[in-house]
């Protein structure tokens, strides 16, 4: 037998409050595109040993695509029922500004979520992008607790920037597509094997015994929108660990967009170098009608660069519909890798080393080269005079030898919570400045404090590591802009000598990094752009900057999952008085006790409110392999006729819909407590026939009614 877990993300009716917005999803004519509600699934995490352990979201790897508007709420509960094992989700990108306690992070922002307990997570979908949610305990991540969480723009925002992508691409903009529902790519990594939302070759199996993720786009030319469409593509690196460089087969791409801000156009992109913890969104150029007719299936690969522990990950861009059969895998796996040549040399964007071996004709483009789309207010900009400039070196360099630390410390998460139990608490605080770690002292909670409200703080991240590894850094609560990245010496795509313009001074340990003659020249403008996790070249280093106005506890730290294990964070406790209290039903309970926390805690709003979006799910004991999910790794000869497509990642609508209808015929909305929205729908239960007509119909079934300050929105998702 398996330990079991319960997961619970989306809803069965969804509320959503808008900030001065009303929602759309207010018909039963809409197309889902138009909608101002996440689609109603019900997530349910199961825990399988395989050998290693998986963490299913509704027996499903990587959880389904949450798709919502910005400026609207998010309500999750979160339910864990594994037996052994706590849990946590954070929402990777979302700065939780007014809301800290709802990032996610065991021991820094809550208690963590004991088996058995639920948290409720609420928060302003804010602002637009790319971004997804995982669990932030142990491994918990790579063993599958993540998904995609797509904050769409407003259309007139989003109609704004595809003028201005067309015009740079000499292209009509109604033939720019946005379906993030079908076109949103998740890479990871399980026990070596790459994986495209959740399906992969089994560490290099034989294609014919595997599922690939097919993606599909259209093959004919739309002569009413004017030429062949141009689809956005989402790109999330969820790995555990390898870097992954991504392209797809006889396919430039168009960059537009990182880590959440949209970008100005990159054109003719043949690489992009993905880290755990990025996000790339891209134009697919289409191929000519004539080999788009002709060669109908294309391979999308993501191979890893700087390590030979992983192997790639492969998926196949389709023109027309349907999959290929697993017969035909070995074909397309086959492709002839890209060409580049002197007289045709390639880009790649996002390289983790300076440049390639001039005999390879790559040319790397850093991300400081990405320039904002929409300017950066002149308000939000940390301009100069800098309040407070720290050093952070990530290196494998804390006790007990290589260990992964952050100025030679080695994290150790509090026992409670900083941001809701700050006074009860219990942890040892790490010494700042030069000190010497050979005794102990050096593993222990890094904090730093921010108390310059509003000002400009400066970071300089450095990788002046032993093992000449890079390291991808996520920051909590802020984005922040790119002022620079820097090099050590290289011959070819070897690091030779690490940069020199930061010491270590006298410690082995480097516990307290500074410049060695003089910061590098360094300016922010409107256009600067804009990351939540950057990348640090192994033996370089970069320069970010940000302003000091998102009062809470946040943590900084490599999201290397090994990496973050081993201690290689540090919390910045930001304008200690500034910070909002948290919400009562969290600030009274001790951690390791259950508890529930409301809107009306947290946004002043009637309680009701939070009925009306509660995410329901349940849990059954589940033999192991027997979830859909385990097909990718079963190494068996597959059926080619199959009833539920496993591991089929952020396009779930047709299984979603199955199970939902289901659920839906024995009980309308039967999530914890229905009382409130069957009361705000002005109707005890959802008709059996519009049950029926959400499972047939293409399109979903919507109701609402406008109570002023919210607008409750029930829908049924059909099957896609």
């Amino acid at each position: 037998m398996m330990s079991v877990a319960q997961f619970q993300f989306g809803s069965k009716g969804s509320l959503v409050r808008t900030f001065g917005l009303k929602s759309n999803c207010s018909t039963a004519t809409e197309s889902f595109a138009a909608l101002n509600c996440t689609e109603p699934i019900t997530l349910n995490l199961n825990r399988n040993y395989y050998p290693n352990g998986l963490v299913t979201v509704n027996g499903l790897i990587p959880g389904p695509t949450l798709l919502v508007t910005v400026g609207q709420t998010l309500v999750v509960d979160v339910v864990n029922k594994m037996t052994s094992s706590i849990t946590t989700v954070h929402w990777h990108g979302i700065p939780q500004s007014g809301t800290p306690w709802m990032d996610g992070v065991p021991g820094v922002t809550q208690c963590p979520i004991n088996p058995g307990s639920t948290y409720r997570y609420i928060f302003g979908a804010i602002p637009a992008g790319t971004f997804w949610y995982h669990s932030h305990v142990v491994q918990q991540r790579v063993q599958g607790e993540y998904g995609a969480l797509i904050v769409r723009e407003l259309p007139s925002v989003w109609a704004t920037a595809k003028m201005a992508l067309a015009a740079a691409l000499g292209i009509p903009d109604t033939i720019i597509a946005d379906s993030p529902e079908v076109h949103t790519l998740l890479l990871s990594d399980f026990e070596g094997s790459g994986l495209i939302n959740g399906r992969g070759l089994y560490r290099g199996q034989a294609s014919s015994y595997s599922r690939l993720t097919t993606v599909n786009v259209q093959q004919s030319i739309s002569f009413v929108m004017g030429g062949a469409l141009f689809y956005r593509f989402r790109l999330i690196g969820a790995q555990g660990g390898p870097v992954y460089r991504f392209s797809i087969e006889d396919h430039k791409m168009v960059v537009i967009g990182t880590d959440g801000f949209l970008t100005e156009a990159l054109i003719g992109v043949d690489y992009i170098f993905v880290h755990a913890g990025e996000r790339y969104d891209f134009l697919l150029q289409p191929v000519s009608p004539l080999q788009a007719a002709t060669k109908t299936n294309y391979l999308i690969l993501a191979e890893p660069v700087t390590s030979s522990r992983y192997f790639s990950a492969q998926g196949v861009l389709r023109y027309g519909e349907g999959a290929p059969l697993s017969t035909e895998y070995a074909a397309i796996l086959g492709a002839s890798q890209r060409s580049c040549t002197q007289e045709s040399r390639c880009t790649a964007l996002n390289c983790p080393f300076r440049a390639y071996s001039s005999s390879r004709n790559i040319e790397c483009i850093p991300v400081t080269q990405l320039r904002l789309l929409f300017d950066t207010p002149s308000g939000d900009l940390p301009t100069s005079p800098v309040a407070d400039e720290l050093f952070f070196n990530f290196a494998a360099n804390g006790r007990w030898g290589k260990t992964p630390a952050v100025n030679g410390r080695n994290f150790v998460f509090p026992s409670g919570s900083l941001q809701t139990q700050p006074k009860t608490t219990q942890l040892k605080r790490c010494a700042l400045g030069a000190i010497n770690c050979s005794s102990g002292e050096c593993v222990c909670t890094y904090i730093y404090d921010l108390n310059n409200a509003y000002k400009p703080v400066q970071l300089v991240l450095s990788a002046l590591d032993v093992r000449g590894m890079e390291h991808p850094i996520h920051l909590h609560g802020h984005s922040f802009q790119v002022l620079g990245i820097y090099y050590g010496q290289y011959s070819g795509e070897v690091l030779t000598k690490a940069n020199t313009d930061i010491t270590c001074g006298n410690t082995a340990t480097c516990t307290a990094p500074q410049w060695s003659v003089g910061a590098p020249a360094v300016n922010v403008s409107s256009k600067t752009v804009r990351k939540d996790t950057v990348v640090i070249p192994a033996g370089g280093y970069a320069i970010i900057r940000f302003l000091a106005n998102n009062p809470g506890w946040y943590i900084m730290h490599c999201h290397i999952e090994s990496d973050l294990e081993g201690g290689m964070a540090v919390v910045f406790n930001e304008l200690s008085v500034l910070q909002p209290p948290p919400p009562a039903s969290l600030a009274q309970i001790r951690c390791g006790s259950p508890g529930l926390v409301t809107v009306q805690e947290v946004f002043g709003s009637p309680d009701q409110s939070v009925q009306s979006q509660e995410v329901s799910a349940a849990v059954d004991e589940q033999e192991p392999f027997g979830g859909p999910s385990q097909s990718v790794f079963d190494e068996m000869v597959y059926e080619e006729e199959v009833s539920q497509e496993a591991f089929a990642g952020p396009d779930q609508s047709e299984f979603d819909a199955k199970v939902y209808v289901e659920e839906l015929s024995q009980e309308a909305f039967a999530g914890p407590d229905q009382s409130a929205i069957d009361e705000a729908m002005m109707t005890a239960a959802t008709p059996v026939d519009e049950v029926k007509a959400a499972s047939e119909s293409s399109k979903p079934v919507c109701r609402s009614r406008d109570s002023g300050d919210y607008y409750l929105v029930a829908c049924l998702v059909p099957k896609s």
